[in-house]
């Protein structure tokens, strides 16, 4: 496998040492850093009835078929909360305005804490009202998954548990709904 940031991108000379960061370039003097990397993840509730869950997907990359709250890569010209409403447009086709999400929780990946996981609720939403969903290259199905709690080995990532069972309060059963 390739290391990562062997080559200078301001002028192409290689890295003398590729063991730590920052690196510095012995030609140009430029610095290249190792930052981590921002995911932003939406908690997005669904009324169902007298029952609110929160909406998932079940997901056609890796972990495949995992169910996972919806989320990604927080791209360079976008806020988390941009980040987030585009995925949630791309991955589940919901629609929701950006400056409506709050932050909920923030975490970083294990082992390795290279991703930096921003968790962000938005206001409820009634399942009535949810577009019709087209599975699609990241999901395969849409849901609301319904607590009091999230046993870990329910959702693919384990963070996602935990940002869910900070939502519901508590630890219990859980309910899947394709939506």
């Amino acid at each position: 496998m390739p290391t990562r940031d062997t080559f200078c991108s301001y002028c192409g000379t290689r890295f003398a040492s590729q063991d730590s960061y920052p690196r510095t370039c012995g030609a140009c003097g430029a610095q290249t850093w190792a930052n981590p990397v921002p995911v932003a993840v939406a908690l997005v509730p669904v009324t169902v009835g007298a029952r609110t869950g929160l909406l998932v997907v079940r997901r056609a990359i890796p972990p495949v078929g995992a169910l996972a709250l919806v989320g990604g890569f927080v791209e360079e010209h976008e806020s988390w909360q941009v980040g987030v409403a585009r995925e949630l447009r791309e991955e589940v086709n919901v629609s929701i305005e950006p400056a409506s999400f709050e932050p909920l929780w923030f975490a970083s990946s294990e082992p390795r804490p290279n991703r930096v996981l921003m968790f962000g609720l938005t206001k409820p939403i009634d399942a009535a009202r949810l577009p019709p969903f087209v599975a699609n290259s990241e999901s395969s199905e849409r849901g609301v998954i319904f607590g009091p709690g999230i046993p870990g080995d329910t959702l693919g990532f384990p963070l996602h548990a935990h940002a869910a069972r900070r939502f519901f309060g508590a630890d219990g059963a859980l309910a899947f709904v394709p939506m």
